[in-house]
């Protein structure tokens, strides 16, 4: 036997057995990680040609985008709009276009009606086509169960993640939760719900300056309660603060009712900045509210309130 034909019997198998392993298991994400990073390295150099007053937050949107890249599914891809680094399994096109008609849009709402601070660093959105997606993504970067809702925040990260197959309010519900973060830090849980879940359905005014609340299941949800005898007072759960587990539902429902109540009488950015500046001494927000609307007591309030719910088209 000759020495080449050896060489072959020997080795041959073994290459067999490799090339069988390289089929069944493929080589690391080596080729997408290339292709996001060569991305993410164009939109960081965009974004800083782009900037025109703030290099630093341009500088550290690019910072953040490279060091979410590697952690991202396969098929997602990556842009910067400082202060916004946008991710997802869209094209960068559909991504650019859910900046334009979506982020945008309800950002620069939000900051007319009620934030006077914007972000002074990055705020990351990762925005998923489906449940899917949705669940496997959010495990993966926060070990997140996330079936319960259809998008969160991550405040200590600044992050937001959406499932986009439930419509773009989710997306405009948590923008809302951590834009409030660099305006009003301490905003207590019932506001910064009520606020947020206004916000996830909702229109644009006649001028498409402002975003004008709108009935949902929600507000469905509380007039069935008011009918039933089982809506909770207004100040209970305003000074709750387990607002989460049992009665949930019902708070939500409650406290974007309130807020849909205030914008309804024009007073909601308001009371929005009235609150803010003077948080450290009323953290309720109680005596804000009877303030603002000249009544001496928040059964006062309660009693406008819940006539509203009980008779006004808009609650609906």
């Amino acid at each position: 036997m000759t020495l080449n034909r050896i060489i072959l019997l020997t080795l041959g198998p073994l290459g067999l057995v490799g090339a069988v392993y390289a089929v069944s298991f493929p080589a690391p994400r080596h080729g997408h990680h290339v292709r996001v990073s060569e991305q993410v390295e164009g939109e960081a150099r965009a974004a800083l040609i782009r900037s025109t007053k703030d290099h630093a937050l341009a500088a550290a949107c690019g910072a953040s985008a490279r060091e979410l890249a590697p952690t991202l599914p396969a098929n997602c891809s990556v842009i910067i709009r400082p202060p916004f680094v946008l991710a997802g399994d869209r094209s960068e096109r559909e991504l650019d276009q859910l900046y334009d008609e979506t982020v945008l849009p309800v950002t620069s709402a939000l900051w007319r009606s009620f934030f006077d601070r914007k972000p002074d660093r990055p705020v990351t959105i990762v925005a998923l086509s489906n449940q899917s997606a949705y669940e496997s993504t959010a495990a993966d970067l926060d070990g997140y169960e996330a079936s319960a809702y259809a998008g969160y925040t991550q405040r200590g990260q600044r992050r937001i993640v959406v499932n986009l197959e439930t419509g773009r309010g989710t997306l405009a519900h948590e923008l809302a939760h951590l834009l409030a973060l660099f305006d009003f830090p301490e905003m207590p849980e019932w506001f910064d719900e009520g606020l947020a879940a206004l916000h996830e359905e909702g229109a644009f005014a006649d001028d498409g300056l402002t975003i004008v609340g709108q009935s949902n299941w929600r507000s469905r949800f509380l007039r069935s309660a008011l009918e039933r005898d089982a809506m909770p007072r207004l100040e209970e759960v305003i000074r709750n603060p387990a607002f989460r587990g049992e009665g949930e539902g019902l708070n939500y429902a409650m406290v974007r009712a309130f807020c849909h109540y205030l914008q309804h009488r024009q007073l909601l950015s308001h009371f929005y900045r009235k609150f803010r500046d003077g948080a450290v001494a009323d953290p309720t927000g109680i005596a804000t509210l009877c303030e603002l609307l000249g009544v001496t007591s928040i059964d006062e309030v309660e009693r406008e309130f819940r006539q509203w719910v009980a008779t006004s088209p808009a609650a609906r």
